[in-house]
């Protein structure tokens, strides 16, 4: 009830709904029972006259339950809003996955990816997906691709703003990154498979943090270990972000337009993993280990070391 509760109170605040329903149910609020909500608003017809006893509401969401006595007056909307928001914005706050109680990965059609609601200063309400193990390992999820259906050659503001479908491909965005990693003790978990022979490769960083947009989201990485047969991420350590209209690289030319993927860039890339999905050779989406190493899958993720 605890995580339904701040949920549910977000799709209201979206969705500003009737707060009391003929049903005798709060129906932005599915399965709530309000007691006397169909007498208090049974003549109501304006939105400001919907919302009376919500104060009663708010105070009782930890349980679940809404006061029995009639409240005296009508509360004002903005008000109401403005006590929701900053509730919400209380439980989200700065929300990742590690650390949250999920059942077994198995049980959600084998995919592992659950996506949960969170409040990020700079950023607002933001879903993230995490990446859900069987072994306890929760990881929030920052980039993800699973086939060639959206185009991730884009410019420096989809990038800070983020894009895509969390059930799908996407990338989270650089300045949410930049919020959930800014404490430090964070660690990187990269999974990937390879096109040519299917190999799944896996690459942990023990160290990793975003910087701000004032540094141009430098990245931080440290302490590779995994099967991943090169430690493809060494050569952009402490690299600005670049993409094919913000050039931060070292390379006489746009590193992001060369290779068709906005990265770290330095001179410029030992992996590309944000390339064209569907091309071949240094535009593709590819990680180094002495040539270009195509690959078919890519999941860039971060938890606070345990």
């Amino acid at each position: 009830m605890e995580f339904l509760i701040p949920f549910l109170l977000f799709s209201f605040v979206i969705s500003k709904s009737p707060v009391c329903a003929t049903n005798v149910r709060l129906s932005p609020f599915k399965g709530l029972v309000c007691n006397q909500c169909q007498q208090w608003c049974a003549n109501d017809t304006t939105e400001s006259k919907q919302v009376r006893g919500l104060d009663d509401f708010v105070a009782h969401t930890k349980d679940g339950t809404v006061g029995s006595t009639k409240p005296e007056g009508i509360i004002d909307m903005t008000l109401i809003e403005q006590i929701i928001d900053n509730k919400i914005k209380e439980a989200l706050q700065m929300r990742t996955c590690d650390g949250a109680k999920f059942e077994s990965a198995s049980s959600r059609n084998g995919s592992g990816g659950v996506v949960v609601d969170s409040y990020i200063p700079a950023v607002g309400f933001r879903s993230v997906r995490c990446d859900v193990t069987d072994d306890g390992e929760n990881w929030t999820v920052f980039q993800r691709r699973i086939n060639g259906d959206l185009d991730f050659d884009r410019g420096w503001a989809d990038y800070v703003r983020g894009f895509g479908d969390l059930h799908g491909n996407f990338w989270l965005g650089l300045e949410a990154m930049y919020q959930l990693t800014k404490s430090g003790n964070i660690e990187l978990k990269i999974s990937m498979i390879t096109k040519d022979v299917a190999d799944y490769w896996i690459a942990k960083y023990s160290n990793f943090q975003i910087g701000p947009g004032s540094d141009k989201y430098k990245l931080t990485v440290s302490g590779f270990s995994g099967n991943a047969t090169f430690d493809g991420l060494a050569y952009h350590n402490n690299r600005p972000f670049t993409t094919k209209d913000a050039d931060h690289d070292h390379y006489s030319r746009n590193c992001a337009s060369r290779h068709e993927g906005a990265w770290w860039h330095h001179d410029c890339a030992n992996a590309n993993l944000n390339g064209n999905f569907n091309k071949e050779g240094g535009r593709g989406m590819w990680w180094y280990d002495g040539s270009y190493r195509l690959l078919v899958y890519s999941e860039m993720k971060f938890r606070r070391r345990l």
